[in-house]
């Protein structure tokens, strides 16, 4: 082989393997950003619940599975979108997230496939709860719990204590609100006072419930003096409002 021929194969292995390390070097890059845009969201996300519903304190665990054809794509050169593709109320168990890059050159996008796992002190029955009856505050405790499924929990006991619950709960099991409800606070055919607002002026007069309610419930109430009607919103033992 001549020297001229050598040096034209050296050249051609040394630009293939510069492409493939360019290319490889790409891909990295591309999965980093990626990796760190989702993680980042997610946090952020976990960062506005936590402040609405009043955690304590808190610890989040990702675990991200990129498609194998981010090695396919172009650097991007803007900021990447995250766009969620889940309808859960808190960003738990498997999640879907879409990546998308709008630089202007190069658009891409991919879904991303996540493990969420969240830790954090929760409300749990110290005793078996039995359906329909009150929940007392010692029944109840804090403990912190590793969550791995999007099921809605407590982290508060005094959110718990006076609920009743839908259905029984097990000794240790974390309490999830979606199955606590508030005890009624009127019952049906109980004599009611209903007081009716309008532009700061109260009145009252006296009613008959026709439907049980518990607070914040809208219920129908029958005015003992008019023999009308109405509907009212249940606002403490045997009180409901209205307005003129």
């Amino acid at each position: 082989m001549s020297s001229d021929i050598k040096r034209l194969v050296i050249l051609l292995a040394g630009w293939v393997f510069g492409m493939s390390f360019s290319l490889a070097n790409t891909a990295t890059m591309n999965q980093d950003l990626i990796e760190q845009a989702v993680t980042a969201q997610l946090n952020e996300e976990l960062s506005i619940l936590a402040s609405q519903r009043h955690w304590q304190q808190y610890q989040a665990q990702f675990t991200l599975w990129v498609p194998s054809s981010v090695k396919h794509l172009p650097l991007c050169h803007s900021d990447l979108v995250i766009e969620g593709r889940n309808h859960q109320t808190i960003p738990v168990g498997n999640l879907k997230r879409m990546v998308r890059c709008d630089d202007g050159s190069h658009d891409w996008r991919l879904n991303v496939t996540v493990k969420s796992v969240l830790s954090l002190p929760v409300v749990v029955a110290q005793s078996t709860l039995n359906r329909d009856e009150e929940i007392s505050a010692k029944e109840l405790k804090l403990e912190t719990r590793t969550l791995s499924r999007a099921t809605d929990f407590l982290t508060s006991v005094a959110d718990a204590a006076g609920q009743r619950p839908t259905r029984r709960i097990r000794s240790g099991q974390v309490l999830d609100g979606a199955l606590l409800i508030a005890p009624p606070l009127v019952q049906k055919g109980n004599e009611v006072i209903i007081i009716a607002s309008k532009d700061g002026f109260n009145a009252s007069t006296k009613g008959i419930a026709l439907e049980r309610g518990s607070r914040g419930d809208q219920i129908d109430v029958q005015n003992l003096r008019s023999k009308k009607v109405i509907r009212a919103v249940v606002s403490g033992l045997n009180q409901v409002h209205t307005q003129f």
